[in-house]
């Protein structure tokens, strides 16, 4: 159950248990909140249905068409975002019209990459763009045809850079920090594979590079969208916009307007920012050129001191972080350090910043990886200071934000898988498989073999948060549980026949789509990050060996591929 603001009684554990909601919690929630009102009227129609309406309306599509007078919704009416105006004057309506479902998931094998992990000859200190064209190129002449990328998400600019992927400043703009550049690297910037990745002098010597090539550009200068703009205040100012001059504190068109107007420095900072953006879109056409399926991995949240915190901050619980409840893997609990949308906020604003991020990650992709889909449907909060179990859940409107879903991965013509795993709210999964979103299989959490899983399903044998196969064969990694799991698959003990035994199970799964981990595939040890740990060599870890030299064998004749 769920009190006005969307607050559960309480949770039952991955092992049943049941857990209530203190009343300090509730109370933190609730003021966070603030008391939920009304907002525009919004309706969400599926396409092909019509409806009387209780009184006359002018509709305006989306473009601008403007219908005329109508007592009911025709039933050919395009999929998008129109508008009711009521003959009376009443408040106009928000109109959805969406798909039922997403575009189905294809049949077919891949690999799961860290982009940042890959590296060869000319990649200046970190994964690039081209190395992740290069991978898709063999993975191709093996028959492979999707690549799941690591987030591309951007990093505040200015230096200490963040290593995660997984806590953006934006996740509507991309890391510069992956533009792949056709000089040979600096000697200090060659990779080798037993060295960390060293973001803030990669960031460094890439930056000075690009800036260069910027000024040089006979292109016109690209019109900065409000993350460049941000962007370019953060170099002036530093990555806490909470300390910004007061004018500055807010998003403001017209005060960034003026500025961009009359600070010429400003002008041509953001447009360099905005230039980056414009070449990792042209390299990520190459990528996508070289491989069947490109899938973006759209990360659950952002920083609250990032671009995005910042342009969306009416509608954040800034003083809350998303997490997760205690499970056997995180005993006392995880809290991301992400804020969260209020759910009724975020209606009141017509979803608009939940549009505006789904059309960035649907861009140059032909598949989106939701990271902790579940989100979707509920959120577990932890008010600042407190312990991660004693979080709460807060309910969100999932209907309508799968229709929305829905509806942007129909015009991009994309597919959507989710990421299911950890504790799951009955129904969740059958949801998501009616609105065509693959949920995901991992082979550490499941009894039954490959063999057995669901169609509508990502399978792979582990993740990014996850042990890697030789780790847990080795015995430096996971525990006897996870060991037996590849005892049910393969008797070798042979590291690097154990994986290919693995990995030809997971081919062979009916699953639609197999996705092999990378790390897996060149015998990595650790896996790239270790929840609850800050700092050290998470997220930055290459590859044992040069992307150049990673090759793929054909999945056999006969298997599913």
């Amino acid at each position: 159950m769920y009190d006005d603001w969307g607050i559960s009684d309480g949770y039952f554990d991955v092992a049943g248990d049941w857990h209530e909601t203190s009343t300090i919690t509730r109370d933190r929630l609730r003021a966070t909140m603030g008391t939920p009102e009304p907002g525009p009227p919004m309706w969400f129609v599926p396409v092909g249905d019509t409806h009387s309406l209780w009184d006359p309306c002018r509709l305006v599509l989306e473009d601008g068409t403007v219908l005329g007078e109508i007592n009911s919704l025709p039933d050919d009416l395009p999929i998008g975002y129109h508008r009711l105006h009521p003959l009376d004057d009443s408040p106009i309506t928000h109109l959805v019209v969406h798909p039922a479902t997403c575009p189905p998931v294809p049949s077919m094998w891949g690999v799961a990459a860290q982009l940042y992990a890959l590296w060869s000859p000319s990649s200046w200190g970190i994964g690039d763009l081209a190395d992740l064209a290069t991978l898709a190129l063999s993975l191709r002449a093996a028959g492979g045809e999707a690549i799941l990328s690591s987030p591309l998400h951007q990093p505040a600019p200015p230096n200490p850079q963040e290593h995660s992927p997984y806590y953006p400043s934006s996740r509507r703009a991309w890391n510069p920090m992956l533009i792949a550049l056709a000089d040979p690297p600096p000697a200090n910037m060659r990779c080798e594979p037993s060295e960390l990745i060293n973001r803030d002098a990669v960031w460094t010597a890439k930056r000075a590079a690009l800036e260069e090539l910027c000024a040089r550009s006979t292109s016109p200068t690209p019109l900065p969208t409000s993350i460049a703009l941000w962007n370019a205040l953060c170099d002036e100012f530093g990555p806490e916009w909470q300390q910004w001059p007061p004018d500055l504190r807010r998003f403001d068109l017209a005060v960034l307007a003026d500025r961009l107007r009359d600070n010429r420095e400003f002008a041509q900072r953001a447009g360099f920012h905005q230039w980056c953006q414009d070449i990792i879109g042209e390299q990520l056409a190459t990528v996508r050129a070289n491989t069947s399926a490109l899938i973006g991995d759209l990360a659950v949240g952002f920083a609250p001191n990032g671009s995005d915190a910042w342009e969306f901050q009416d509608v954040l619980a800034l003083d809350v972080r998303i997490g997760a409840p205690p499970d056997p893997f995180n005993a006392l609990g995880q809290e991301w350090g992400l804020p969260a949308f209020i759910p009724w906020r975020l209606r009141n604003a017509r979803y608009e910043p939940f549009i505006a991020t789904l059309r960035a990650a649907f861009r140059s992709v032909d598949g989106l990886r939701i990271d902790h889909v579940m989100g979707l449907f509920r959120q577990y909060w932890v008010p600042a200071g407190m312990p991660a179990a004693e979080g709460a859940y807060v309910v969100f409107p999932s209907d309508e934000l799968l229709a929305i879903v829905c509806l942007e991965a129909t015009r991009a013509r994309a597919f959507v898988v989710g990421e299911d795993l950890g504790t799951v709210a009955e129904g969740v999964r059958e949801t998501l498989t009616a609105r065509a979103i693959a949920g995901t299989r991992v082979l550490w959490f499941e009894l039954d073999p490959p063999t057995r899983w669901p169609i509508e399903t990502l399978a792979t044998v582990t993740t990014h948060d996850l042990p890697t196969i030789a780790g847990v064969l080795g015995g430096t990694d996971g525990d006897t549980e996870l060991l037996e799991r590849l005892r049910a698959v393969t008797d070798s003990t042979e590291v690097n026949e154990v994986i290919a035994h693995i990995h030809a199970a997971l081919i062979a799964s009916p699953s639609a789509l197999r996705l092999i981990s990378l790390d897996d595939a060149c015998g990595v040890i650790e896996r790239p990050n270790r929840p609850g740990t800050v700092g050290g060599s998470n997220w930055r870890r290459r590859l044992p060996v040069s992307v150049d030299a990673i090759t793929f064998r054909a999945a056999p004749e006969g298997e599913h591929d």
